[in-house]
């Protein structure tokens, strides 16, 4: 008899919030592909508007009403989707080059008309922030998303591009999976979203430094758990916490599931600790307290969309293919067009 696999959802010990505005981006979303996106193939474009991206940033972000403050957080939740599903294979030297470029585009500078329309995307998120946010938050975002790519996908390349298939170890896995997973940028959408800009003294905080770790951690998890019945799919597919517990700890697919949850509810349970114990950051208690309790809905957010929205990136043949990619690539531009 075939075994079953349960694969567990994620829960939370506190409540869900349903973003009023959640679809308020679908038809803006299918122009921005048409438009920026060229470079991806017909087939792989049909594939982007089955699984709404935009949506990404309305239910993570549940308490915006703001359509002009969350439309540049909708374009970014699009972009470094896509970035990371289109680059996921480019060599470790290609890639540098290509997190320079972006950052300069997301600090000031604007494309080139023949540069690839993705960084059309960024540079107009940018114009949008710069009306009502402050410039320290848009080197914050600028950072965070060059860590994404630098200390992400850089940082993964070598395990997804060997010839012979290396399991890391988990605490290697969380070091570089938690920032390829993206929530660097994801969590600094918290404050235009809820209009305030955390001060910097604030946002170092080791603790504030360790909510946004938490953020992370526990979204590279449900990540994991969402996509697990297509990797099972995939063959060669193994940066998953699943495959990596039950490669290293000789465990079944249930158990590892079962430690896969095990160690994510007791993440949960940390960052629902760290907001309830905050020290003093007067005189903006407050808002310090709000930020935090952002990223829990973050969290919370990101589980009710991948179970509630009904994305299809979770399906079989849902991505894009990357630059890179093998047999049945559906994309082709070469990487001159991006880096000039």
């Amino acid at each position: 008899m075939k075994e079953e696999l349960f694969i567990p959802k994620c829960y939370y010990p506190w409540a869900t919030v349903h973003s009023p505005i959640a679809t308020a981006f679908d038809q803006e979303e299918i122009a921005w592909y048409d438009n920026d996106y060229t470079f991806i193939s017909e087939e792989g474009i049909k594939r982007c508007k089955t699984q709404q991206l935009s949506q990404v940033a309305t239910y993570m972000n549940p308490t915006c009403v703001n359509i002009d403050h969350m439309r540049p957080c909708a374009r970014l939740m699009i972009y470094i989707t896509l970035c990371d599903d289109y680059f996921g294979l480019t060599p470790v030297k290609e890639l540098k080059p290509i997190a320079d470029r972006i950052y300069e585009v997301m600090l000031g500078d604007d494309p080139q008309p023949d540069e690839i329309g993705i960084l059309r995307q960024m540079a107009q998120a940018r114009k949008e922030w710069e009306v009502f946010m402050p410039r320290f938050w848009i080197e914050r975002v600028s950072i965070n998303f060059y860590e994404f790519i630098v200390y992400g996908m850089l940082e993964e390349a070598p395990f997804k591009l060997a010839e012979k298939r290396t399991y890391p170890l988990l605490a290697h896995y969380f070091s570089f999976r938690k920032y390829s997973i993206g929530m660097g940028p994801y969590g600094d959408l918290i404050d235009p979203c809820t209009n305030f800009a955390l001060p910097v003294h604030i946002y170092n905080h080791p603790l504030i430094k360790r909510a946004n770790e938490l953020l992370a951690l526990l979204i590279v998890i449900q990540n994991d758990f969402a996509s697990l019945k297509k990797e099972l799919e995939i063959e060669g597919e193994f940066m998953n916490i699943i495959f990596i517990l039950r490669h290293h700890y000789k465990l079944s697919y249930q158990e590892a599931c079962i430690e896969g949850m095990r160690i994510h509810d007791e993440y949960a349970r940390e960052l629902d600790e760290i907001h309830v114990s905050l020290p003093d950051f007067s005189p903006y208690q407050q808002e310090t307290s709000n930020y935090v309790y952002h990223i829990k809905l973050q969290v919370s957010g990101c589980a009710n969309w991948y179970y509630n929205s009904g994305t299809q990136r979770y399906e079989s043949k849902a991505f894009i293919l990357p630059q890179y990619g093998r047999e049945g690539d559906d994309i082709i531009i070469p990487h001159s067009d991006f880096v000039k």
